[in-house]
């Protein structure tokens, strides 16, 4: 978490938690994208990036679902 301003990590998490019948819930994909356009920081590692906001979120008392998947942006012809 040294390379993130925890304020920046406690806003993204509180940003993108839903409230779900389980709990509350952040989803890292939504969270990377959101802490990435809230400082600008494109060059981190997306593990990196999540390991930060994961911490912060399990401490917020939130579940952490891990959805990024590489290539998810690609479309794949049947």
């Amino acid at each position: 978490m040294d390379r993130f301003e925890i304020i920046d990590l406690v806003c993204v998490v509180d940003a993108c938690t839903t409230d779900r019948a389980a709990g509350r819930l952040v989803s890292m994909a939504r969270a990377v994208e959101e802490l990435r356009v809230l400082t600008g920081d494109f060059v981190s590692a997306d593990e990196t990036v999540a390991n930060a906001l994961s911490a912060v979120a399990l401490e917020r008392g939130c579940a952490v679902l891990f959805d990024e998947q590489p290539g998810a942006d690609i479309l794949r012809a049947p």
